[in-house]
């Protein structure tokens, strides 16, 4: 019988390293992957401008990856994936090609459905492909991952002028409207019957964060509308707008939280899950923090890297970068930390958060406790003694 192609463990984005935390491993899933495209009707076209105070409406296209447990071939081939350095708008994109070990245009696996969905939402700018080692190990544990990529804010598209305004008043629209159109795909097409379109969990980076926030009920502070008074009504909340119900869990990586107000949070009530390197300059690590130990109503778990920087969920960079300059290289980069060591704690962490809010194994919560306080040389639970140094695990559970 002809073997399936793989590469040996350990090669390839999502793959344990030696010395991995114990979750890091990859799951008993072949995954497949396809490319589908969702348009949203009735969107703000930004770069046309206002007419009368007002944005024409236009649709705006989603280009989605998703990776689902599958039943490939036997003589079904491994994804390459197609991402960029440079950007569109500097006139520097370059192709690269990103190996995977999902196996493109698989059929499902008829028998592992319906299956929890987690949905991913990229950077300023971004990539559907920039977590995917997120993606691919965690399709091999049984979930079905939708990468969105933002219209106007990736690399092959970033807008000129316009960029910011379309990603604060669409990042909470995209996610909504692709997690709406979950019960859709779960009835038709190649997903049919293995989603379970009402247990979501909802994970951002940087902007994709602040999306995520206002997705799981984020509220704008008032110094934030005024600032953003020349597009105020696109960014309006009507009743209801807080927090989606088919989201059951929200991971935040160095989530965008600036705009928000910390003492008007009582509408997140969802499990979180946050990762910030304390030296982020970006999104500022202590405002981070502080955002999160004021979302009371949440049950909070916070992952801090000590010294690291902004990218605490990338890929690592690929071989074409190593000759580019360090404003093209830093998108993947830390000055401190190995990025591949980073995916593999947040995928360990991130499984432990899986397995406990979305499939309700409480067994799990070890993973996510940390030790106790006169137990400080005690090293984190799954970790292989001396590979926890520079991580600070938190909890703060849910008040009333």
């Amino acid at each position: 019988m002809k073997q399936l192609k793989q590469f040996p463990m350990g090669t390839l984005y999502g793959d344990p390293l030696p010395g991995a935390p114990e979750l890091a491993a990859r799951g008993k899933f072949s995954a497949g992957v396809r490319t589908i495209t969702l348009t949203m009707p009735g969107c703000a076209d930004i770069p046309a401008g206002q007419r009368e105070g007002k944005y024409p409406r236009i649709e705006r296209t989603l280009k989605t990856e998703v990776w689902y447990p599958a039943a490939p071939a036997e003589d079904a081939e491994p994804a390459v994936y197609t991402d960029h350095m440079g950007r569109n708008d500097l006139g520097n994109l370059e192709p690269f090609s990103i190996q995977g070990r999902a196996y493109r245009d698989a059929p499902a696996d008829p028998k592992a459905g319906p299956r929890p969905v987690v949905v991913i939402s990229h950077g300023y700018p971004g990539s559907r492909f920039l977590l995917v080692n997120l993606a691919e190990n965690l399709s091999s544990k049984g979930y079905v991952v939708l990468s969105i990529g933002h219209e106007g804010n990736t690399y092959e598209d970033f807008l000129p002028q316009g960029s910011m305004e379309t990603a604060l008043i669409h990042r909470s629209l995209d996610q909504r409207f692709v997690i709406g159109q979950l019960p859709r795909l779960n009835e038709e097409g190649f997903l049919k019957g293995l989603l379970q379109p009402e247990n979501v969990c909802l994970i951002g980076f940087s902007m994709g964060g602040y999306g995520a926030l206002r997705t799981v009920g984020a509220r704008f502070s008032d110094a934030s509308l005024t600032s953003f008074h020349a597009f105020a009504d696109e960014l309006s909340e009507p009743e209801g707008y807080h927090g989606l119900s088919a989201v059951k869990a929200a991971v935040l990586f160095a989530p965008a939280a600036m705009w928000f107000d910390p003492m008007k949070t009582e509408d997140i009530t969802v499990p979180t899950l946050w990762f910030c390197g304390t030296s982020d300059h970006v999104v500022q690590y202590g405002n981070v923090h502080d955002f999160c130990r004021q979302a009371r109503r949440s049950d909070r778990v916070f992952v801090s890297y000590q010294c690291c920087g902004h990218n605490v969920a990338n890929n690592p960079a690929p071989p074409q970068a190593q000759s580019a300059s360090w404003e093209i290289y830093k998108r993947w980069s830390d000055p401190v930390w190995d990025t591949w060591r980073l995916n593999n704690a947040n995928i360990h962490f991130l499984t432990a958060f899986l397995r406990q809010t979305l499939e309700g194994d409480d067994s799990f919560g070890k993973y996510l406790t940390p030790p106790a306080s006169d137990q400080e040389s005690a090293r984190l639970p799954g970790f292989v003694e001396g590979t926890d140094a520079g991580i600070l695990l938190e909890r703060f559970p849910a008040e009333g």
